[in-house]
């Protein structure tokens, strides 16, 4: 994929390479240096681990400071980014990035980025601050000369281009897209029309008895939901012959653990607020955190490189953290298109597509010119011009990432926020991805919110491909903000989400979503059993390694093994197996096990399920779990190809059986963490500039989740004092994204071993010069 760059530049000693590893400090680019471009004096001061603090009169200076700074330490990732989310990558790698680039404008990025920019331009006030980030950014970039590009730029033989306000909208929709792009309407489509209406809702409902929600509702809502309006139209002839669907390549699991406790339940008699926010590991992080300190705005935190403002943090009255909704946003309407592709059907009549023509620049070649098709849902994204994903041609694509929106508004408005009242008034701005926003402030008050532009749905809209034929199928009217699901200073005195359910009952609207309800299972029991809480408790919990739905399976399981094993070779390790705690820490032997157990009771149980062509994911593990308890006779365990008749109780013993004896007779058993590796890769994952097979503790349903590509990107504790806010807080990276740099990685050995560095906020200029002078950092 990559070519070698000009040697005579990429090796010359003085202006080459060797530069980007000479150039370890960041503070390098502030020495004897006037920031111009600015009102009034700007101090940028950097703490022991190159964290910058930025002092300034006016917002619109701190903003110019904070481009100027981001740019010094992350100038490559951030453009990179922007490349990425505009379908850019062919200007850099040339044609093998063509197929990307043109998914990526088909699906609308440039052109949402686009129309939210022109939104934001509608803002006075956000657009003068956004215009003075891309100064300073560009401010910094202007006093470059080539020994000083970040070594990327060398390599791929490109050069730093003037930032724009666009680049910053791009970077807040490829976030967006990262976690609202999952979906998997086909697959859901054609598993309910080939199982029928009955089974279908048996293995894949709405609602359990296992959900811990958001609102903390009492009892769940697991009556079979109204499916009539889906019968409706699902019916032979809808959907085209089966294909194969290949795997999305978004990962359902990403989404984050917040947690908030009342001053009831902790020592100092303050709230203690939690945030870890589980995304794909990166080196350069996704993340950097700095301190914005204005004569208005005095906030610490971490921020995506490329976004004004900061996305996760604190002031000295409020703190605030995100997880995931897990809403499924991204809905499909399959089309009737004319013959000569120029119409499609819409209520009644053919209707004209509208054309968007996407100029797509290739490297050492002529430009692509592609012309993508839109219709009143939204763009077709692979049509007789473009057959990438087969499984989608002719169909339009519904996305609340499309919608025009101000979501830079929502932060800069946080950063800032005092109370309740003002935290309300800054995320209504907030409305794609939909996000669990909790907060807590110095005066008690905690709550949450799961925010969003969510839709008005009839029952099954949006989890199916959707007739774009119909009008009574294209949805327009959204819940209202004040009915949201959103919780505040309840009785229990904890909050908490981790991309569980937000609500136990289809109050406002139908919604589905990529719910995942074991890790908030986990946060509930810890937080509701627990008093006293203090900074080093909620690390404990943030380093939780129990994976308690395998605990609870285990449990009810045993008995079942039991009745059959105790005459076996295999009683000893069954009782040994038993009594683990399903801690899947570093050490543990047990966890392996319980994997290939698991494992093998899912293939045996689902086998029917795999003869389709088109399915992709299991039933959730609760379901499958209630159905071994409850109803084991069920067909499904009857396995396909044997003579014998299998119930529940013989599907998980011999899932036991061959899980002992598909370890070798005799080999030592092995740590969990030879198992669990996982890898901090470099975006153009070059092997070199990443950090690979790392042993770790921890699974994806644990509350320390961690797998293969991700993880814990960010971890955040903020307690509020007399004194003020004190924080902790780790990022599995460093802040400069220099490469020859000793900020590059130094906190990855730290954020391995589980540690925290403790945040640096500072009320004052005067008094982090005191601090800073007195540690030799200044």
């Amino acid at each position: 994929m990559y070519k070698l760059p000009p040697l005579g530049k990429f090796l010359n000693p003085v202006i080459g390479i060797n530069h980007n590893f000479e150039n370890d400090d960041p503070e390098a680019f502030y020495s004897n240096k006037v920031m111009k471009g600015v009102d009034d004096k700007v101090e940028i001061i950097f703490d022991e681990r190159k964290v910058p603090h930025i002092f300034t009169k006016s917002d619109a200076d701190l903003y110019y400071a904070q481009g100027y700074a981001t740019a010094s330490l992350r100038l490559w990732q951030m453009d990179f980014l922007s490349y990425v989310s505009a379908g850019r990558l062919s200007e850099v790698f040339g044609e093998s990035m063509l197929t990307q680039d043109r998914k990526q404008r088909r699906m609308g990025m440039l052109s949402a980025a686009k129309k939210s920019l022109r939104l934001i331009e509608s803002d006075p006030e956000t657009l003068k601050f956004l215009n003075a980030y891309t100064k300073g950014v560009n401010a910094f970039i202007q006093q470059l000369a080539y020994k000083d590009y970040p070594f990327e730029y060398k390599f791929f033989d490109y050069a730093p281009e003037p930032w724009t306000n666009l680049k910053s909208v791009l970077i807040m929709k490829h976030m967006g897209n990262v976690l609202s792009g999952y979906e998997e309407d086909i697959s859901m489509t054609k598993l309910y029309m080939a199982l029928g209406r009955e089974d279908f809702l048996k293995l894949y409902p709405d609602y359990n008895n296992h959900i811990k929600s958001i609102e903390q509702d009492q009892v769940a809502d697991t009556k079979e939901l109204n499916y009539d309006r889906v019968q409706d139209y699902l019916k032979d002839g809808f959907m085209d012959a089966d294909g194969v669907l290949p795997k999305s390549n978004y990962n359902p699991k990403l989404g984050s653990n917040n947690w908030v406790v009342s001053g009831k339940k902790t020592k100092s008699g303050f709230p203690i607020l939690c945030n870890d926010v589980h995304l794909n590991l990166s080196l350069p992080s996704l993340w950097i955190d700095m301190q914005l300190v204005s004569d208005h705005i005095n906030v610490y935190g971490v921020t995506l490189p490329g976004i004004p403002s900061i996305i996760i943090g604190f002031n000295k009255d409020l703190a605030w953290g995100v997880t995931n909704g897990a809403v499924d946003v991204k809905d499909w309407y399959k089309l009737k298109i004319s013959n000569n592709y120029k119409k499609y059907e819409f209520d009644g009549k053919m209707v004209d597509f509208k054309y968007e023509v996407e100029e797509i620049k290739i490297k050492g070649k002529e430009s692509f010119h592609d012309t993508v098709r839109y219709t009143i849902h939204g763009p077709v994204v692979t049509d007789n011009q473009f057959k990438d994903a087969p499984e989608l041609a002719n169909y339009a694509l519904k996305w609340g990432l499309l919608s025009p929106s101000n979501e830079l508004k929502s932060f800069m408005l946080l950063n800032k926020a005092k109370n309740k009242q003002d935290f309300l008034a800054a995320i209504k701005n907030f409305t794609c991805p939909v996000q669990n926003f909790i907060f807590s402030t110095k005066t008690g008050d905690i709550g949450i919110i799961h925010q969003g532009k969510i839709a008005k749905k009839w029952v099954g809209q949006g989890r199916f491909v959707l007739d774009g034929t119909r009008k009574d199928h294209l949805y327009s009217s959204y819940i209202a903000q004040d009915s949201l699901p959103q919780l505040y200073n309840p009785k229990s005195n904890v909050i908490f989400s981790a991309n569980q359910h937000p609500t136990k009952k289809m109050k406002y609207s139908y919604t589905n979503g990529y719910y995942s309800e074991v890790r908030a299972n986990r946060i509930s029991k810890l937080l509701e059993s627990g008093d006293q809480f203090d900074i080093a408790k909620m690390k404990a919990m943030q380093l939780d390694n129990v994976n308690a739905f395998a605990a609870e399976a285990l449990s009810a399981l045993a008995p079942i093994i039991r009745n059959k094993v105790d005459k076996t070779p295999y009683a000893k390790e069954f009782e040994a197996f038993v009594k683990w705690d399903g801690n899947y820490n570093a050490s543990s032997t047990e966890a392996e096990l319980f994997e290939l157990f698991w494992k093998n009771v899912k293939e045996n149980t689902w086998d029917e399920l795999k003869r389709y062509p088109f399915y992709l994911n299991p039933p959730d593990n609760y379901v499958l779990l209630d159905m071994i308890l409850n109803d084991p006779g069920n067909k499904y365990f009857d396995k396909q190809g044997t003579a014998a008749v299998e119930t529940a109780s013989d599907i998980v013993y011999y899932s036991f059986i061959n899980a002992i004896a598909s370890r070798k007779a005799g080999d030592k058993l092995k740590p969990w963490s030879m198992f669990n590796t996982i890898n901090i890769m470099h975006p153009t994952d070059i092997r070199s500039l990443g950090r690979y097979d790392i042993p770790m503790p921890g699974h994806s349903d644990a509350i320390n989740a961690l797998s293969k590509n991700w993880g814990a990107s960010w971890r955040m504790i903020v307690e509020f004092g007399e004194d003020g806010p004190h924080s902790y807080g780790i990022y599995p990276g460093g802040q400069s994204g220099n490469i020859g740099s000793t900020y590059y990685d130094n906190y990855v050995n730290t954020w391995i071993k589980g540690g925290y560095y403790k945040l640096n906020f500072y009320l004052s200029k005067k008094e982090a010069k005191k601090i800073l002078r007195l540690s030799g950092n200044e």
